[in-house]
C-alpha cells in the first residue's frame, strides 16, 4: 500500500515546516532568556561542556566509573537549577527545548525507519481533503446509510445484502480485491456506499482516487488538447491508485475520446490487477450502445455487479421534509 507521491511530498513538506517553526520558536525563546535571565544561558553553556568532559574522562581511562558518576550528578544538578530558575521567573521548565508537535519522531514522520503515526494521520487528512474537493465523503459512512428508505421486503432485502457486502469489501480490502460495478437508478445510494468504502480503505493506509467520470473526462480532454504536459500525471493518478472510484459513468458528454479513454482505464487496471469501483445509472444495453461491446465484456468478465434497488432517496427525503 502506498500514498501517491504528491500527497507524500505535501505531507513531508508540512512536517518540514513544523520542524522549522519549532526550531525558530526555540531560538526566539533562547534569545529572550539570554536578555532576561543570562544566568540560565550560563548554565546551558556549562551543560554543553559536560560532553567534552565525558570524552576526556573516557580517554584517560583513570577512575572512569567514579568520574562519569560525578559528571552525571553534576549534570543533573545543573538541569534542576536551570528548571528552577525558569519556573521561578514564570517560564515552563522546558522553555528552551525544541517542542515538536510529535515528540515521538520530532516531526520527521519516521521512527526507526518506520512511518510514524503522525505522518499516517497527516496523509489521511490530506487524502480526505483531496477527495472532499469533489465529493461529500465527510457525510458518507456505513453507519448513516439507512435501509429505512428502501421498501420491504424486496428492495430492502437487496440493499441490506449490498450494504453487508460493501462493509466486508472495505474491511477486507487488499490490492487483490475484486472490482465492483454498482448499477441502478439515480438516488439509490451508489455514491454513498462507494465513498463509505473509500473512507474505510483510506483509514487502512491505501491510496484511493475518487472522481466523477464527467470531471475526469473534462480534465483529461483539456490536458490532451491543450498540450499542457500534465496529462501523464493526471492519468497516473487514475491508473496507479490502489483503489479507483469512477462515479456516475454515463453522465459525461459522449465522444470518441471519452469512449476510448474509459475503455483504456478499465482495461489497463484489469491487466495490472488493480481494483476499481464504477457507479452508473445505465444498464448494460445502454453501456454497450454508448461505449462498446468490448467495454461491456470487460465489465461483465472482471467486475462483481451490484444491482441497486428501490426509488430515489433524494425524492423521498424531500417528500418527508414537507
Amino acid at each position: 500500500m502506498a500514498y501517491p507521491k504528491e500527497l507524500m511530498d505535501k505531507a513531508l513538506s508540512i512536517l518540514s515546516q513544523r520542524r522549522a517553526d519549532a526550531r525558530r520558536a526555540a531560538s526566539a525563546h533562547r534569545e529572550e532568556i539570554a536578555q532576561k535571565l543570562p544566568q540560565v544561558i550560563a548554565i546551558e553553556q556549562e551543560l554543553a561542556r559536560t560532553s567534552v568532559q565525558v570524552s576526556r574522562a573516557i580517554l584517560s581511562g583513570e577512575n572512569l566509573e567514579k568520574k562519569l558518576a560525578a559528571l552525571r550528578d553534576g549534570n543533573l544538578a545543573l538541569q534542576a537549577k536551570r528548571a528552577d530558575l525558569l519556573v521561578e521567573n514564570g517560564y515552563p521548565a522546558n522553555y528552551l527545548e525544541v517542542n515538536y508537535q510529535c515528540a515521538q519522531c520530532g516531526d520527521t514522520g519516521f521512527c526507526d525507519n518506520h512511518m510514524c503515526d503522525c505522518l499516517r494521520s497527516l496523509l489521511k487528512q490530506l487524502a480526505y481533503s483531496r477527495m472532499g474537493e469533489v465529493s461529500d465523503i465527510g457525510n458518507c459512512k456505513f453507519e448513516n446509510f439507512s435501509l429505512d428508505y428502501y421498501p420491504a421486503p424486496g428492495p430492502r432485502k437487496v440493499m441490506g445484502e449490498i450494504l453487508s457486502l460493501c462493509r466486508e469489501y472495505a474491511a477486507g480490502f487488499s490490492l487483490k480485491s475484486e472490482s465492483l460495478l454498482m448499477m441502478g437508478g439515480t438516488g439509490l445510494g451508489k455514491t454513498h456506499l462507494s465513498l463509505a468504502i473509500a473512507r474505510a480503505v483510506i483509514d487502512q493506509g491505501f491510496d484511493v482516487f475518487y472522481i466523477p467520470v464527467q470531471n475526469l473526462m473534462s480534465q483529461l480532454e483539456h490536458e490532451k488538447f491543450s498540450r499542457s504536459g500534465d496529462e501523464k500525471d493526471s492519468l497516473s493518478f487514475v491508473l496507479e491508485a490502489d483503489l479507483l472510484i469512477l462515479d456516475d459513468l454515463g453522465a459525461e458528454f459522449p465522444t470518441q475520446f471519452t469512449s476510448a479513454t474509459i475503455y483504456n482505464i478499465i482495461n489497463s487496471r484489469m491487466i495490472e490487477g488493480r481494483p476499481t469501483i464504477i457507479n452508473s445509472n445505465l444498464d448494460m444495453k445502454t453501456i454497450e450502445a454508448r461505449y462498446s461491446e468490448r467495454t461491456v465484456s470487460r465489465l461483465i468478465g472482471g467486475y462483481k455487479i451490484l444491482p441497486f434497488a428501490g426509488t430515489d432517496i433524494r425524492v423521498l427525503k424531500k417528500q418527508q421534509s414537507r
